[in-house]
């Protein structure tokens, strides 16, 4: 009977100890997701404590009508990047202008750069986009799509595109030429866009530097003046923000009084993925 209560007494020390440590690890997400458990299982990201069935179990809860509603050829693909990326990151984005020449990402102008998703966002985007069935409306949406943020799940070379819109609730989600638009409620939406809203970086071409990250960043003062020399190369592409010229300007800088061997060819920029809609 005395070792039956030693081993019930050690029994419960080693769960309270366990249940300190599951709060220790939990300090570190936003404060919605503490005391929920560890997040750390619902995507690999920095998920290597987590047991594999635990994981699986959470990385199968895209709701089924999400799933289902994809292009079956390609929607295993695109929701294993959803479900396990390596890297998440973040791009405002807003409707193509007539003539752009820009950054685009599926055929939307980039206007900035929202960074690299950290676990905690990376989960709490993913649970109220694709695993909260209340939150997805199956009825039509009598409005327009408004692009404000796209997010680029990357898993190896793989990659699924996920557009955010608003007013217009909606996300959408792109993979492999295709998209599939789904309705959310628009609390919902705008709790997520406002987040990345706190974030906004100029876009750097990566290819500028030959490097391979979201956006450019110089790391020498040698590397900064290359890149200010060949953003000036590349003047068509950068400026496609400017204010409207003035009568007077235009007629000292109108393209049709020039010389066509005189205009530099427009570049595509990096990112530019002409989808089949």
């Amino acid at each position: 009977m005395f070792k039956s209560l030693v081993f019930m007494v050690a029994l419960l020390g080693m769960f309270a100890s366990d249940c300190r440590l599951v709060l220790a690890d939990d300090s570190g997400l936003p404060p919605e997701l503490q005391g929920l458990g560890l997040y750390d299982d619902l995507l690999p990201l920095g998920s290597e404590s987590s047991s594999t069935s635990r994981r699986r179990v959470r990385q199968q809860s895209i709701i089924p009508f999400i799933r289902s509603s994809l292009p079956k050829a390609t929607s295993e693909a695109a929701l294993y990047n959803v479900e396990h990326p390596e890297q998440v990151f973040c791009y405002h984005v807003a409707r193509k202008p007539k003539d752009f020449t820009g950054y685009t990402l599926n055929n939307f102008a980039v206007v900035d750069y929202c960074g690299e998703l950290d676990m905690g966002a990376t989960a709490t985007t993913y649970e109220a986009l694709f695993t909260q069935s209340p939150n997805i409306i199956t009825a039509t949406a009598a409005c327009a799509i408004e692009p404000k943020v796209m997010l680029r799940f990357v898993r190896g070379v793989d990659y699924t595109d996920v557009l955010l819109s608003s007013p217009c609730p909606s996300f959408t989600v792109f993979y492999a030429g295709r998209y599939t638009a789904f309705n959310i409620k628009q609390g919902v939406i705008d709790d997520v866009i406002s987040q990345f809203d706190k974030t906004k970086e100029v876009f750097n071409s990566p290819a500028l530097l030959k490097k391979t990250v979201a956006n450019g960043v110089a790391d020498s003062d040698q590397e900064a003046e290359e890149y200010e020399k060949k953003q000036k190369e590349n003047a068509p592409i950068m400026n496609w923000k400017q204010q409207p010229q003035t009568s007077a300007e235009e007629k000292v800088d109108d393209p049709s009084s020039q010389s066509s061997e005189a205009q530099p060819k427009a570049k595509k920029g990096w990112g530019n993925l002409k989808l089949r809609m």
